[in-house]
């Protein structure tokens, strides 16, 4: 069971690799088809409702079998084990998101959470682990499902993006980033990498040193977000006039 071992002797995770490209492979057609019928699950809603209840049930079991893989390997340590990355506020919220249909939780997936799982899936912090462990399962699916759910809110139930909303949302991440810098604080980590930069090649390398870098990242993210929100707005020009 090499697969679900912290320390292991199965094949390490290769950049832009075969597994790393099916992902994207998958993520690409997983959102081709939800746009492409998008009219027959806005008809069906046994359809919607297998749909939502199927991605809150991947998320929460997911982060289950998370803490079980830390527990068992003997490694869970709130250095690292807890849900305060990006990517962990991403998924929370799109958990709501399904559950509420809330316009604030849509748009902090959108900007938040599509912005950092695209980033992410590109440039892993993955380097032990290669296809088929389950970091990399639970990883890449995580962070795929997050986007297929946000296009799948967008596309589907047609919820609403403001302008306006981009700036809240960043304000609340920022909010997010103040707790996490707390808890790095107290237990010596490094959640939403705010004490140092991945241990794996991204795009933070050219950021400069820390603490520099999280200036970069502010810019770098309403960037991220004002291109999101384009994207949005051509789309919603294009095909999905409200």
């Amino acid at each position: 069971m090499w697969w679900w071992r912290f320390n292991h002797d199965g094949p390490a995770f290769e950049p832009f690799g075969t597994g790393q490209l099916m992902v994207w492979l998958c993520l690409a057609l997983a959102c081709t088809g939800i746009i492409l019928f998008q009219n027959y699950l806005r008809r069906e809603p046994l359809a919607r409702q297998t749909i939502k209840w199927l991605i809150i049930s991947t998320f929460l079991l997911g982060q289950l079998a998370l803490q079980l893989f830390y527990i068992t390997n003997g490694i869970w340590n709130p250095r690292f084990s807890l849900p305060l990355k990006v990517s962990d506020l991403a998924w929370i919220a799109v958990v709501i998101m399904l559950i509420t249909g809330s316009r604030f939780w849509t748009a902090f997936a959108f900007y938040a959470g599509t912005s950092s799982a695209l980033l992410t899936i590109v440039f892993p912090d993955m380097e032990r682990y290669g296809f088929p462990h389950f970091r990399f399962l639970h990883f890449f699916i995580t962070h795929a499902l997050i986007v297929a759910a946000v296009v799948y809110q967008v596309v589907v139930k047609r919820t609403f993006i403001s302008f306006r909303s981009l700036f809240v949302v960043w304000g609340a991440l920022n909010a997010a980033a103040v707790l996490a810098f707390l808890v790095n604080l107290y237990f010596d980590a490094n959640y939403m990498y705010l004490m140092e930069k991945p241990a794996s090649p991204s795009p933070y390398d050219f950021f400069g040193p820390w603490p520099y870098y999280l200036l970069t990242l502010q810019a770098i993210a309403l960037t991220a977000f004002l291109s999101l929100y384009a994207g949005y707005r051509f789309i919603l020009k294009k095909f999905l006039l409200f």
